[in-house]
């Protein structure tokens, strides 16, 4: 179990604990929405921190489809017509443990987040966006993250449940509430094993689309990505890493958001295992076993080559007390 090496610095975290953290941009204030309770958030006017916890939880309340127990996985948030919307995945109450996608409306960006009474993408409960040709029926949905593309069309990317795993996408109203008229979620790709998180981001004419490969609770958990001039055709474009425990130092550096656009320079935010008694990045190679580890937030420079749409990632920002 010796640690792997890097051939720069190993990155400190910016924010911890922090897992599955959803990045938000406005008015050159950072808004971090992350897996645990009922959605937890932080804020920082920078990248590199310090970041502000937030108390309580973002979501009012459990919405009637939920079971109403554990925690919400996985959330991210937007502007749109409505307000400022909150994807999370929850467990949907009779189905097995499994989870389902909802949203959340809000007139401020730290909340409080109203959800929606019924689920936006879940097999069972009345949800918008059935899933019915998931590889594995038995799979709910998690990972919930918004794209909107140059011609205004707002859409969801997500992931199934157990393995294969895959990634789908669908198309959702302007106010990103609802899924569109008439539209149909459509599956992006898949692997033999874990693949989850996907984020998009439109380069140009091309359409770069991130992911965390692996499985979330070991060091090899990597972020990676495929690029397509076409939004619906990546199965068959090849995968590159971008991020691992071996360029990186880092124990599974995935979990990635991207911010772009606006009023900054691009940055990448991502969570990857550290352990005790040091707090520095757990010193294994595959699973994760210290039953005190804990995911911790970092903050990257994020690039895109000379052809303005490969992604680089030349270092990560020092964190700041």
């Amino acid at each position: 179990m010796a640690r792997s090496t890097a051939a720069r610095p190993v990155p400190q975290p910016v924010l911890d604990p922090a897992a599955d953290p959803g990045l938000f941009r406005e008015g050159g204030q950072y808004y971090a929405f992350m897996t645990g309770g009922r959605v937890r958030m932080a804020t920082s006017a920078s990248p590199e921190g310090p970041w502000t916890a937030l108390p309580g939880h973002a979501l009012t309340e459990w919405p009637a489809w939920t079971t109403g127990r554990q925690a919400t996985w996985a959330p991210d948030m937007d502007r749109t017509s409505a307000g400022y919307v909150l994807w999370f995945a929850a467990p949907a109450a009779g189905f097995g443990g499994q989870r389902c996608i909802g949203a959340a409306v809000s007139a401020d960006p730290t909340g409080p987040y109203e959800p929606l009474a019924t689920p936006l993408i879940c097999p069972v409960n009345g949800g918008e966006d059935p899933v019915a040709d998931r590889p594995n029926q038995t799979s709910g949905v998690i990972d919930p993250a918004p794209f909107v593309d140059t011609d205004g069309r707002r859409y969801l990317t997500y992931k199934t449940q157990k393995v294969p795993g895959t990634l789908r996408m669908v198309e959702l109203t302007a106010d990103g509430l609802h899924v569109a008229a008439g539209a149909i979620s459509r599956e992006l790709f898949r692997h033999v094993d874990s693949i989850e998180n996907p984020v998009m981001v439109k380069r140009g004419s091309e359409y770069v689309l991130f992911a965390s490969a692996n499985w979330y609770d070991q060091c090899r958990y990597a972020t990676v990505w495929r690029r397509s001039s076409d939004l619906w055709s990546f199965a068959d474009k090849p995968e590159h890493v971008l991020l691992d425990q071996q360029n990186t130092g880092l124990c599974g550096p995935g979990g990635a958001d991207v911010i772009t656009g606006g009023d900054g320079p691009d940055r990448m935010f991502l969570h990857g295992w550290v352990c005790p008694p040091d707090g520095e990045p757990c010193p294994y190679e595959g699973l994760v076993t210290d039953p005190d580890k804990r995911r911790v937030m970092y903050a990257a420079v994020l690039t895109w080559g000379d052809d303005g749409a490969t992604p680089r990632v030349p270092t990560f920002l020092p964190a700041r007390r």
